[in-house]
């Protein structure tokens, strides 16, 4: 059976746990932008290994590269030792006759070429046919190996267990997106349609991972699948299983169960976003037609969204204060319109309600500005239609932090919900759906992602002014998420708004004032304390009202007999669940008051179902 070891050929010298240098628990999302985009217009840009580094915060930055990727492997001599090592795949300058080459100290078995060439290679050309992208050759080898580069030793991989990193060097090279460089991996790649299976040595791969510098996760297959016994004895999969349970407080370990999770975890939003720009499938859903399988699943995973995504990594930038990458990802952004011919719809207004949501500590540094270059909006504004005109000018006021009102446009006229079904007992389990408390947590989703977002190192104002303009920024950040307001967006208006917001969300400590002590003194944490509590006060009202207009939509107010109807299906159905008390009461009597008592049904099942994620 294929133990997918990593052997030294000649001397070796055994890999040796050192003590593991303190990290961070948790990761931001990471921000990936290539040092110089300029490069991308020339031929042999992805072959240039160039990476990013993300600021998080005050931690340490995390390097991305484009076709290299940790693997994790074990070799042996009297034991079993994991070892980290980098498998580097690149597109050659030159033309060459072979489909791969391996330059370098790194050799691969016959059982490993085999691998790579019916499977591998074959699943990263379907990928990128699918999004409209030809075929590569490619040079693989491998860097920085451990032990055997300080003895300059070669270095033979056999086996299976190098197959996932050895296809994510393959795919980052091939579309341009850039991998996580604190990410180890390992699994086995057992199908053509990308299934991942569980390889031997676990154990040791994590220890290896755990002791590695720079290293914060790994990649494993799913060891639960059913056909883990065929390749761990129990003795292995017992130890693999402890080791996980021993190690998961000190390294974040990733169970992937195919390509799609994989990539997941591996390719940042920032990552796909640029290389898609700079490679030319941002915007392409694919050519299908798609088989369902991990491959297809993968292949929507880089396509679709990349325009939401945009906007989410450059809004990052801007909270950060990452200027530079900012201007950078933008000039990607228009250069992929430009090559295409294409002027990218309303980028002036979402720029300037983007501009606008920004706090009041950032959208006043002098550095932010311009954020566009102006022979770029020049360049952009040849691509424009009489109907972007207006567009135009605002991405040159916005660019320059000028006049950020946003361009109106005709919003489109909303679709119906469709009603529910006449059928009473449709409608009755309609009604409870869309009062649920999984459907009304997806509804205030978006105000929860755009509050975990809006990272502001502001905890306390120098006066009111300075707190008005701060929770205008604020509520216009999460208007924008809410909404996604089509029209203009007025300050006054929005400053209005958020003014209300905040009493109403104060109402029962002091109301404006007592927002505006806490900005003031930062005693219980101050403009934080206050966005929290304007975000759960907007999420609970948005909760009621969505049921509110649910409750309306369900009956005609006037309609006794359908209301009657609705309650003798309430108590028929749901009888089982009911309190005694309320067993026993007419139907009639309860049509009276049939909203409440859905209400508090809806309510009390929520209440059970949190008490039972307790036990």
């Amino acid at each position: 059976m294929c133990c997918g070891h990593m052997h030294i050929l000649r001397r070796t010298c055994l890999w040796r746990p050192k003590q593991r240098e303190p990290r961070s628990s948790q990761h931001e999302r990471l921000a990936c932008l290539m040092e110089n985009l300029k490069c991308a217009s020339s031929p042999g840009w992805k072959q240039e290994l160039c990476g990013s580094r993300v600021q998080t915060g005050n931690r340490k930055t995390m390097p991305l590269r484009i076709g290299r990727a940790k693997a994790v492997t074990t070799f042996s001599v009297d034991q079993y030792v994991g070892l980290i090592t980098e498998v580097t795949a690149k597109i050659p300058t030159e033309k060459q006759s072979e489909r791969i080459r391996f330059p370098g100290p790194v050799r691969l078995d016959d059982r490993a070429r085999e691998q790579l060439f019916s499977i591998l290679i074959p699943l990263v050309d379907q990928i990128a046919s699918f999004l409209g992208l030809p075929e590569r050759n490619y040079e693989v080898s491998g860097v920085n190996l451990a032990s055997a580069a300080s003895f300059d030793r070669g270095i033979a991989i056999s086996g299976y267990s190098a197959d996932l990193p050895i296809f994510l060097a393959l795919l980052s090279t091939t579309l341009g997106v850039a991998i996580r460089q604190d990410v180890a991996c390992t699994g086995h790649i057992a199908s053509a349609e990308g299934d991942i299976r569980p390889v031997r040595g676990i154990s040791q791969k994590i220890q290896a991972a755990v002791a590695a510098s720079g290293i914060s996760a790994i990649v494993i297959p799913d060891l639960g699948k059913d056909r883990s016994f065929e390749v761990l004895t129990p003795v292995e999969y017992e130890s693999a299983m402890e080791s996980i349970a021993r190690h998961k407080s000190h390294l974040q370990i990733h169970v992937c169960g195919d390509i799609r999770n994989a990539v997941e975890v591996l390719m940042p939003d920032e990552s796909i976003v640029l290389g898609s720009l700079i490679s030319g499938f941002f915007g392409n859903r694919g050519t299908g037609p798609y088989p369902e399988n991990p491959i297809y699943h993968t292949v929507r995973y880089l396509a679709e969204g990349n325009e939401k995504r945009f906007w989410f990594v450059l809004e990052k930038m801007l909270l950060d204060c990452d200027f530079e990458k900012a201007r950078s990802y933008l000039q990607a952004y228009a250069d992929f319109h430009i090559r295409n011919k294409c002027y990218p719809k309303y980028l002036g207004e979402q720029l300037s309600k983007l501009l606008i949501s920004l706090p009041p500590s950032v959208s006043r540094l002098k550095n932010i500005f311009p954020l566009v270059q102006t022979d770029l909006v020049i360049r952009l504004s040849q691509m424009a239609g009489p109907e972007d005109h207006s567009d135009v000018r605002q991405v040159y006021k916005a660019s320059f932090g000028e006049g950020l009102e946003a361009t109106p446009r005709n919003p489109k006229a909303r679709e119906p919900h469709d009603q529910p079904a006449d059928e009473t007992e449709a409608l009755l389990y309609g009604i409870l759906n869309e009062i649920s408390e999984e459907n009304l947590a997806d509804l205030v989703k978006p105000l929860d992602e755009a509050r975990s977002r809006y990272a502001s190192s502001q905890v306390t104002v120098a006066d009111g002014f300075e707190f008005n303009e701060a929770v205008t920024a604020f509520y216009t950040h999460l208007y924008r998420h809410m909404t996604s307001p089509a029209g203009p967006l007025d300050k006054s208006a929005l400053s209005t708004e958020a003014l209300e917001l905040v009493e109403k969300a104060f109402r029962k400590d002091g109301g404006y004032k007592g927002a505006l002590s806490e900005a003031l003194q930062g005693i219980h944490g101050g403009m934080r304390k206050v966005f929290d509590i304007m975000t759960e006060y907007w999420k609970q009202d948005a909760k009621q009202k969505h049921i509110g207009m649910v409750f309306k939509k369900a009956i005609d107010p006037k309609n006794w007999d359908e209301k009657v109807r609705l309650m003798e299906v309430f108590m028929d159905r749901l009888h089982p669940d009911l309190p005694i008390d309320l067993k026993g009461m007419p139907p009639r009597l309860l049509a009276s008051h049939w909203e409440e008592v859905i209400s508090h049904y809806s309510e009390s099942i929520a209440k059970l179902k949190d008490f039972m994620r307790t036990l």
